[in-house]
């Protein structure tokens, strides 16, 4: 169940990224060869790559691989260097947590009486990507704080 909650993000992503390249290469084929093209695929490949782009915050925080300009870091003290890496973490936790977890939930919840042209799905499914990839990021960067991982915080590798 550990295993589960850790990879999440990821199958999440596989799964919402397989999703448009079918939907995407079926609308391509419907419309090109039948002439008859199918008239939802862009609104639900549209929220599905909300979704992929939400749950992705998570797994680059996993994995350690967002962009960072750490030139000026990399050239402090180790001791410096470690305080540094660790108020940088506690920004990004903070930012997710209150910007992301909780203003995204309250845009979900404004999005219940919009609903999407074609197939008339209330927009909260849509924009729950926001708090939810984001508690998956607050998820594993609390496991990076509550192990104490070193090699983590000085970026020398993802969570294992």
């Amino acid at each position: 169940m550990k295993r589960f909650f850790h990879h999440l993000d990821d199958y999440l992503g596989v799964l919402a990224l397989s999703g448009i390249i079918v939907l995407i290469s079926a609308n391509v084929f419907f419309r090109f060869v039948l002439n008859s093209p199918i008239t939802w695929t862009e609104e639900v490949s549209l929220a599905l790559f909300i979704w992929l782009t939400f749950i992705g915050i998570s797994s680059g925080i996993k994995h350690n691989s967002h962009v960072g300009i750490d030139y000026f870091v990399r050239k402090m003290p180790e001791k410096i260097r470690h305080y540094v890496q660790v108020a940088r973490l506690v920004v990004i936790l903070a930012a997710t947590i209150l910007v992301f977890v909780y203003w995204g939930a309250a845009f979900a919840i404004h999005g219940v009486a919009k609903v999407t042209p074609v197939l008339g799905i209330s927009y909260t499914f849509i924009n729950l990507a926001v708090p939810i990839g984001s508690l998956l990021a607050v998820f594993h960067l609390l496991k990076v704080f509550l192990k104490r991982d070193r090699a983590y915080i000085h970026q020398e590798r993802g969570l294992e």
